[in-house]
């Protein structure tokens, strides 16, 4: 608690009574500034000071509100369509692996891998795949910033029948994990080549698997739905923003909007501070979660957070704690 004293008080001191500081995040009316967010970095410490940091702790922040709007308006996420459309991308990953496993089963089981393998090129040549000179600067591009605005329509891969579009990619990119983007950042053109071709080879198993009338079992999708209700209510549990307790705390919906908007404020600012544990909002809700609303993180100003915790950081080293 000292350490968010000093804070802010230091705050005022290096210029948080002036004009606004730049907005760094956006969920259609709430924003989120740079000191804020700088806060928060400081408060986390000992994590690095870096823009990779301070990017996915905006990146909290804005699955949190987003969540926290849905909830304040009274959408639990647990009606049965919601939880359809929440399990999609999870429903096309297992239908795929079915897929994969029906046709290792031709083969000897030694034989499976060069199979898989062979499989994948004979099918790539066979639809005629192709890359767009800008592939690889795009996914370079969304491994950076996976949340950015971006033209969904625009093709970055072609094959006989069909395209795979930016939008496809950036939603394959979403749903990969922190360290995996890292990976694909710090990657060679060649290695980056071979992400591409994975994710063209992905929509076409998927083709054909839905072709051959491949679909999970209603009891495979009534676990996997039951895991995301679990997911919801935890989250729920940890940050406050179960509906119900939303309604009690304002009969407006503004008023609920702004009970939600200073949980996820409080709950972020206690597991900077660890208090408590940070619970993300793992892909599956937060990319349909992201559908709903107007929002922006602006990663070409997480260097200017960067700087302002490091001159926070200063500021409060250099005074005794009382």
């Amino acid at each position: 608690m000292a350490r968010r004293v000093l804070l802010v008080g230091w705050a005022a001191v290096l210029g948080c009574g002036g004009p606004p500081a730049e907005v760094v995040a956006r969920v259609n009316q709430w924003r989120l500034d740079r000191d804020r967010l700088a806060e928060l970095m400081v408060l986390a410490q000992p994590v690095p000071l870096t823009a990779d940091v301070a990017y996915e702790l905006a990146s909290h922040w804005v699955t949190l509100m987003a969540l926290g709007q849905r909830a304040a308006a009274g959408d639990s996420l647990l009606d049965s369509l919601t939880i359809r459309d929440l399990m999609a991308y999870r429903v096309r990953q297992e239908v795929t692996t079915e897929w994969r496993r029906r046709l290792q089963a031709r083969v000897p089981p030694a034989a499976a891998a060069s199979f898989d393998s062979s499989y994948a090129q004979r099918l790539l040549e066979d639809r005629r795949a192709r890359l767009e000179p800008h592939a690889t600067a795009l996914l370079r591009q969304f491994a950076t910033d996976p949340w950015q605005m971006a033209d969904a329509t625009q093709p970055w891969a072609t094959y006989a029948g069909g395209v795979v579009t930016t939008g496809q990619l950036q939603r394959y990119v979403q749903y990969l994990s922190p360290s995996t983007r890292g990976e694909i950042r710090g990657a060679s053109d060649q290695r980056i080549t071979g992400f591409l071709w994975g994710f063209v080879l992905e929509e076409l198993l998927v083709e054909q698997a839905e072709s051959a009338g491949v679909a999970i079992s209603e009891a495979a999708f009534g676990a996997m739905a039951q895991e995301a209700r679990d997911v919801v209510h935890n989250l729920w549990e940890h940050t406050g923003l179960a509906p119900a307790s939303l309604a009690s705390a304002g009969a407006s919906s503004g008023a609920r909007a702004q009970a939600a908007r200073r949980r996820v404020d409080e709950y972020l600012e206690a597991a900077a501070a660890r208090r408590v544990t940070l619970e993300a909002v793992p892909p599956f809700l937060a990319v349909p979660l992201l559908r709903r609303v107007e929002w922006e993180i602006a990663a070409d100003r997480m260097t200017e957070v960067v700087d302002r915790a490091r001159r926070l950081l200063a500021a409060t080293a250099s005074v005794p704690t009382p």
